[in-house]
């Protein structure tokens, strides 16, 4: 720091010796000045003058912008009123600025702060109550979540006023001085994950592999009505348009999966509980399950009209998983209140056999299930079909040509939506639970590794479309927090993502998405 006043007692030579004067100007003039102390006071009060102004260039932090609150009708530039907040309270050693990296994240610029931190993204553009960024400067629960770890640390909380700033911003969508919004544009490819206790659809930049969005799906309103329960969600093939199926609201509907538009709905009975399709992306097939009410049915759904184009019924008690045979002639049922799986032969619309999941089974046995077959998917030649079992906790191998089960291979407890590998040897199956996800060996029709310790309950598995990556959701009723900052205020816990390494089964990414996660679609 400069000591402006010390000039006053050094002697004259000390002085420009620490000015750094040199040369033979200021040799001479020194000399001249010596021989009288009083003839250099004028010259010493212009040198302590250059002195401060250099001291001021060389050693004096710029100070920060001011925060400028904008109007409630002046748009908000992040350039002018949000990264003054930052420069103004998160400038100190340890921080998130001048070069720190507090948790990973960076405050420099707005690239910097869509980038996320180690543990994920801290914005959600459009959700300020999603947004972790809010969650750590906030201190009003009935604002928003409150992180229990509040930022900046160790110093005044940021003003009331500048929070609300930062929560606009975030609701207006994020954006940047020239308006982009964070994870935008049509070309980039995404995850869709069910939130089923909060009637929203997660997003998921697979860039970025975080959360870019939450889609509100439904009609009612959220505060004052039951869930409507996005159940399930199923891309078109050509991964243009996003399906989401009600499960208590009894309806399925259609979006545009780059911006998010509804384009669509249908009412499809009692209970929609999956959503598959043809090949060609021009038809739906939607199952029906519960065990009240004892739904035997499936509709099918022209996809571009979103219209209910047949029925076909007595497909078996509660139906939930649909699967296509390879050529698509026959669909297969799998029915949990009916211990079995159907095959239906599409061009007569009639159920052509039955396949009990335990042989001598009757059919809709009395007195609850012992097995109950919950989901199937199709082997990779087409043979067979592999059936989670919830009850038992096996997964049961069905030869579709003698309509037989050949096999049965236990998991762990009350495994839910299995995937087979885009290798087409592994099949993997989330132990609802277990906490974890067994990976079976096709070929040896064995387990031949476990991914322990999921918090908790995971429901569905999916894939990055080169198979390096597994992409686990986990309904996370029981509370649980993969959050950086635990928060308090909360109205449900979050769901939780888990991304897994398929070669070496290590875990490289785990978030919060939103409540009660379950099933996903991944565009590839």
């Amino acid at each position: 720091m400069c000591q402006f006043g010390f000039w006053l007692i050094l002697p004259l030579a000390q002085l420009l010796r620490q000015l750094h004067f040199t040369g033979q100007y200021f040799r001479l003039m020194l000399m001249r000045l010596s021989t009288t102390r009083s003839a250099a006071l004028p010259m010493l009060f212009l040198l302590g003058s250059l002195w401060l102004t250099s001291c001021g260039d060389d050693d004096g932090p710029t100070a920060p912008p001011p925060v400028v609150i904008p109007d409630a009708s002046e748009p908000i530039i992040y350039s002018k009123h949000i990264q003054p907040i930052w420069e103004n309270s998160c400038a100190g050693s340890g921080c998130h600025m001048n070069g720190d990296r507090g948790g990973g994240l960076s405050l420099e610029t707005w690239g910097d702060l869509v980038a996320g931190a180690k543990f994920g993204g801290v914005v959600v553009p459009f959700a300020p109550r999603k947004s972790y960024l809010l969650h750590n400067i906030n201190t009003d629960t009935a604002l928003a979540p409150v992180a229990i770890t509040r930022m900046p640390l160790s110093r005044d909380p940021i003003p009331m006023e500048q929070v609300l700033v930062v929560k606009r911003w975030i609701e207006e969508g994020a954006k940047n001085d020239q308006g982009e919004i964070p994870y935008g544009g049509p070309n980039r490819k995404r995850m869709f994950i069910g939130a089923q206790s909060e009637d929203k659809v997660t997003v998921v930049d697979l860039e970025q592999m975080t959360v870019a969005r939450y889609i509100g799906v439904g009609t009612l309103p959220d505060a004052t009505t039951p869930p409507e329960s996005p159940h399930n969600v199923l891309l078109s093939p050509d991964g243009r348009s996003l399906f989401v199926n009600l499960i208590v609201r009894g309806r399925i509907e259609k979006y545009d999966a780059s911006t998010f538009e509804k384009l669509g709905e249908t009412g499809v009975g009692n209970q929609p509980a999956q959503i598959i399709t043809t090949r060609d992306g021009a038809t739906l097939y939607v199952s029906n399950f519960s065990y009240t009410g004892a739904p035997t049915y499936v509709v099918r759904v022209d996809a571009a009209t979103m219209r209910v184009t047949d029925t076909i019924y007595d497909v078996g008690y509660a139906p939930h998983s649909l699967v296509l045979s390879s050529d698509e002639r026959f669909l297969y049922s799998i029915n949990p209140g009916g211990e079995d799986v159907t095959e239906v032969d599409l061009s007569t619309k009639g159920v052509v056999r039955r396949f009990p999941i335990s042989p001598g089974l009757p059919v809709n046995p009395i007195g609850g299930v012992k097995y109950e077959p919950y989901h199937g998917v199709l082997s990779a030649d087409g043979k067979d079909l592999l059936v989670t079992c919830r009850q038992s906790s096996e997964v049961r191998i069905i030869d579709l040509a003698t309509g037989t089960v050949t096999d049965s291979i236990p998991v762990g407890r009350s495994p839910l939506i299995c995937g087979l590998a885009p290798n087409g040897r592994d099949l993997w199956v989330p132990n609802s639970g277990a906490n974890s996800v067994s990976i079976i060996d096709l070929a040896s029709r064995t387990v031949i590794a476990t991914v322990p310790g999921l918090l908790t309950q995971p429901h569905a598995v999916a894939f990055s479309t080169d198979g390096k990556k597994a992409f686990v959701s986990c309904e996370n009723r029981s509370g649980g927090s993969s959050s950086h900052h635990p928060v308090a205020g909360e109205e449900k816990a979050p769901g939780i993502l888990y991304v897994i390494d398929t070669s070496t089964l290590n875990i490289l990414k785990q978030f919060d998405i939103g409540s009660f996660a379950t099933g996903i679609a991944v565009q590839q």
